[in-house]
């Protein structure tokens, strides 16, 4: 048939033959393409509109996330040092290597503002890091080192219960166990002085410092903490390390907290 259709329109007709040929192809691809994009939109549109439906759905998990199980919404326990800016941080990885150390029982009279207090001569004394800590020393031993920082707060930090259930929810609870289960918590007097005594051994794990995402892991770690009360704001002593470090400063420490006293006016 082409072969007729050639014979039919010779010379100058074939050409216009030919052109009106392509212009009928042009059109018709044309028409093919916006038919095509037609039959895409509204698979696009309903893309669209399902993706707030999906990000609803995965934000709901966060809504429920923040309630207990009683579907009611989850109180964190108070932070007693929120009014006070941002406090210290988390105590940090040992500084130094386990040290082969025998207590002489030798000690150095410290004022750490009105209290006067001994400290083992074998503890390094540090310049402190931060305002809120008053004194701090690295704490040599068979675990590598630790470390005792005394703080002070402005009003006292919240009181003793809500530091002591601070102290208790830095460490990993075991299962089958509760917060409240860790350590052993007691008192004693030390002359006028007031002491509350927390002492905990496990896996210390805590944010590097209060809000941060990253976390401070310490397994086989041991703090003993001591609120010492009688004289203003009550003084805090952190002695935080590894389990050998602080149980060979234990009895030492303990026996040093006895001895303090307000300095004479």
């Amino acid at each position: 048939m082409a072969a007729g259709l050639r014979n039919a329109y010779p010379g100058a007709a074939r050409v216009r033959y030919h052109a009106a040929a392509m212009v009928a192809t042009r059109r018709l691809i044309v028409s093919f393409v916006i038919l095509s994009a037609c039959e895409g939109k509204p698979a696009d549109s309903t893309a669209k509109a399902e993706s707030p439906t999906k990000a609803a759905t995965k934000a709901e998990p966060t809504k429920r996330e923040a309630k207990g199980g009683d579907g009611k919404a989850a109180t964190k326990p108070a932070d007693p040092h929120a009014s006070l800016g941002t406090p210290p941080p988390a105590p940090t990885k040992p500084k130094g290597p386990p040290r082969d150390i025998t207590p002489t029982g030798k000690t150095a009279e410290q004022t750490t503002d009105e209290l006067i207090w001994p400290a083992p001569q074998e503890w390094e004394a540090q310049p402190s890091s931060s305002a809120m800590r008053k004194a701090q020393y690295i704490v040599p031993g068979p675990g590598g080192d630790g470390e005792l920082v005394v703080f002070r707060f402005p009003g006292g930090a919240g009181g003793v219960e809500a530091n002591v259930a601070r102290w208790k929810g830095q460490f990993k609870v075991p299962e089958g166990k509760t917060a409240a289960d860790l350590g052993t918590t007691r008192t004693f007097e030390a002359g006028t002085l007031k002491v509350t005594w927390v002492d905990i051994t496990g896996h210390y794990a805590a944010p590097a410092q209060p809000g941060s995402t990253t976390m401070v892991e310490e397994p086989d770690s041991r703090m003993i903490a001591a609120i010492v009360e009688g004289s203003g704001d009550p003084l805090f002593f952190k002695l935080f390390g590894p389990t050998k470090t602080i149980d060979l400063w234990a009895k030492a420490f303990e026996d040093d907290l006895k001895a303090a006293k307000i300095a004479a006016k």
